[in-house]
C-alpha cells in the first residue's frame, strides 16, 4: 500500500484529480437560500456575523452581493453592531516589516468585530510605500507619512486604500499635524488634513496649512496672539503634543505651556481657540507625564499635581468647549490609595513610573499606563491597576506620542476619490 505524504508525487496528483472533480461538480440552484429558510430569519443571521465573514460572503455570487450591498441592510447591520462592545486597537503608531513582528502583535484587518477586548496591535509596512508613521486617526482613517514628513497619506487599513495628498506650497516645517473626517449618515462626505507651524526666527505668527479632499488644495491661514490673558505680546514658540480629533475639531495641546489650541476647519477656519489646561500651576512633572486624548465625543485630561510632595492623579473633561474652555474635574485621588495585587506592579513608585497612554474609548473609568515593562489598565472607580499586556522587548519606552487608540468602524469607508492627479505627487 502507498502511503501519501508532502512531496510525495503521487500526492500532488491525487489533489490535483481532487480538485478537478471538485470544480466539476455544478452547485443546486437552491445552494446560496434554501427555500423554507424565511426571509427575516435570513437576515437576523447574517446581521450577527463577523463583519469578515459578510465581505467574504460577498464574493460568492452575484445575488449575495447585491444583498449586502443593499444600504438597508448596513443600516440594520450597523444598528446591531452598535448595541455591541466595540472593537479596538492600542495602535503602534509605526509600521514594521512583518519579520519584525511577533505573532501576538500582528493586527488582522480580517478579525474586526471578532474581538471586542482590546489589544496592543502593529499594522505592517504598506506593500508599496514601506514604513510609515502614524500621525492621528479619525473614523477608522489614518493620517500618515514617511519619515522625512514630505508626503502625507490618508490610509484606511481595513480596505487598505491609501491616497497621497499634494505637496504644500508652504515652507513651515510642521510640528504638527491632524485628520479631521465629515460623515453624513453612515457615509464619509469629505476630510480635511491639517499641519500647524511656526517660523523659529519670527515665531509670534501661528501657521496652519489646511488641505481638503473637496477641492484637492492646500489653504494657508495664520494666527497672531489675540488672548493677552495668555500671551500677553505673542505666540510663544509651541511644542505642541500629539493633536487629538474630536467629531470635527482638532486640538492641540502644550503641556510645557499649559494650553490647548482649537482647531475646527468646517465650522470656523479663520478662528482658533485657546483654551489653558486645568492646575497647570501645580503640575511639575515632564510633558510625558500629562495627557490629553479623546474619550467617546469628550476631550480629557490626565495631569499628576504636587508630584513629589503627596501625588495626587486627575482626570479632567472639557465640558464646554464653545463656553471659553470649562474644565470638570472627573476623578481624582492620591497615588497611595491606588490598589494592585500583581507582582509586576511596583506600587512603591507608582506616579514616576507610569505614563499614560490614552483613555479607553468607551469606558469612561478606564484608562491606559505603561510602566516601562507592560501596559496596565487603570479603574479609575475602583483605583485598582491590573497588567493589560506585556509587549515584546523590542517595544521600548512607549507613550502618548507612538501609541493610540484606534477604533476600526462597523462597517469600511470608502476613501473619497481624489479630485487631484496622484501620480504627479510621486
Amino acid at each position: 500500500m502507498e502511503i501519501f505524504k508532502p512531496n510525495n508525487p503521487a500526492f500532488d496528483k491525487s489533489c490535483a484529480r481532487s480538485r478537478r472533480a471538485r470544480r466539476s461538480i455544478p452547485f443546486p440552484p437552491d445552494f446560496m437560500v434554501r427555500e423554507d429558510l424565511p426571509e427575516w430569519l435570513l437576515e437576523e443571521i447574517l446581521i450577527r456575523l463577523p463583519l469578515s465573514s459578510v465581505f467574504r460572503l460577498r464574493c460568492v455570487s452575484r445575488e449575495w452581493l447585491l444583498r449586502l450591498s443593499d444600504p438597508f441592510f448596513y443600516r440594520r447591520y450597523l444598528s446591531f453592531r452598535g448595541s455591541l462592545p466595540p472593537s479596538w486597537t492600542l495602535l503602534y503608531g509605526y509600521s514594521r516589516s512583518v519579520k519584525d513582528i511577533p505573532k501576538t502583535t500582528y493586527w488582522d484587518r480580517h478579525s474586526t468585530g471578532d474581538v471586542t477586548s482590546p489589544q496592543f496591535s502593529v499594522l505592517p509596512s504598506h506593500l508599496s510605500l514601506g514604513r510609515l508613521r502614524f500621525l492621528g486617526c479619525s473614523n477608522g482613517l489614518l493620517l500618515c507619512c514617511q519619515s522625512w514628513r514630505d508626503l502625507y497619506y490618508v490610509y484606511n487599513p481595513l480596505t487598505l486604500q491609501c491616497i497621497s495628498l499634494p505637496r504644500r506650497v508652504s515652507l513651515i516645517e510642521p510640528t504638527r499635524e491632524g485628520l479631521i473626517t465629515k460623515v453624513e449618515g453612515d457615509e464619509l462626505k469629505s476630510y480635511k488634513v491639517i499641519q500647524v507651524g511656526q517660523q523659529p526666527e519670527s515665531p509670534a505668527e501661528l501657521l496652519v496649512d489646511v488641505f481638503s479632499s473637496e477641492t484637492g488644495l492646500w489653504t494657508n491661514h495664520s494666527f497672531c496672539s489675540s488672548q493677552p490673558d495668555h500671551f500677553p505680546k505673542q505666540f510663544p514658540y509651541f511644542r505642541f503634543a500629539r493633536a487629538v480629533t474630536v467629531k470635527e475639531t482638532v486640538y492641540l495641546p502644550d503641556y510645557k505651556e499649559g494650553v490647548l489650541m482649537a482647531y475646527s476647519p468646517y465650522a470656523s477656519p479663520d478662528q482658533l481657540s485657546i483654551f489653558r489646561l486645568p492646575d497647570h500651576e501645580l503640575d511639575r512633572l515632564p510633558e510625558w507625564f500629562k495627557l490629553c486624548d479623546a474619550f467617546g465625543e469628550k476631550l480629557r485630561y490626565y495631569t499628576v499635581s504636587e508630584a513629589w510632595e503627596n501625588p495626587k492623579l486627575e482626570v479632567w473633561e472639557l465640558a464646554d468647549p464653545s463656553n471659553g474652555g470649562k474644565w470638570s474635574l472627573v476623578h481624582s485621588c492620591r497615588w497611595v490609595e491606588i490598589k494592585s495585587e500583581d507582582a509586576r506592579i511596583d506600587v512603591s513608585s507608582l506616579h514616576r513610573g507610569f505614563h499614560p497612554l490614552c483613555f479607553h474609548p468607551s469606558k469612561p473609568n478606564v484608562m491606559y499606563l505603561w510602566n516601562m515593562k507592560c501596559i496596565t489598565a487603570y479603574d479609575m472607580e475602583a483605583t485598582r491597576l491590573e497588567v493589560f499586556c506585556e509587549p515584546d522587548g523590542s517595544f521600548r519606552g512607549l507613550s502618548w506620542e507612538s501609541v493610540m487608540p484606534f477604533v476600526p468602524p462597523n462597517w469600511p469607508i470608502s476613501i473619497p476619490r481624489a479630485t487631484w492627479n496622484q501620480e504627479d505627487q510621486r
